[in-house]
């Protein structure tokens, strides 16, 4: 009944999700509607990880199940690409690097430097002293 519950959670805000993509007239997909509107929840505490970390983990786990279609689908038209694929491979490349540059630099910049952290929290305890 716990996994029922806890994918009936994530369902719900999949189908929020799928909602808010039929009235708001943006190209944007209804799951990642769903996915945002399941993270505000987490970190505001509406939803507690509890109620969705084991079919979470579940889900994750199963991933890449859910790219078997879409590599079938690539061997269906690889007679078409089959003359550019060094191109594409170069572009996905560059793609993934330039996602892994953008990600870092914004956690560094979202994420204060530990050190820095620890040497203001002294200064601030040898003022309280």
């Amino acid at each position: 009944m716990k996994y029922l519950f806890q994918f009936g959670v994530i369902m719900l805000f999949v189908f929020i999700g799928e909602v808010m993509e039929y009235f708001i007239p943006l190209p944007i997909a209804g799951s990642i509607y769903g996915l945002i509107l399941l993270f505000i929840a987490l970190v505001t505490g509406i939803v507690k990880l509890s109620w969705v970390a084991d079919v979470a983990d579940w889900l994750h786990g199963i991933m890449s199940l859910f790219f078997v279609a879409p590599a079938v689908a690539i061997i269906g038209i690889w007679g078409d690409i089959a003359d550019i694929w060094p191109m594409l491979v170069i572009l996905l490349v560059v793609a993934y690097l330039v996602t892994m540059v953008t990600t870092g630099v914004t956690a560094q910049a979202l994420i204060p430097d530990a050190a820095e952290r620890n040497v203001k929290q002294r200064g601030r305890a040898k003022v309280a002293k």
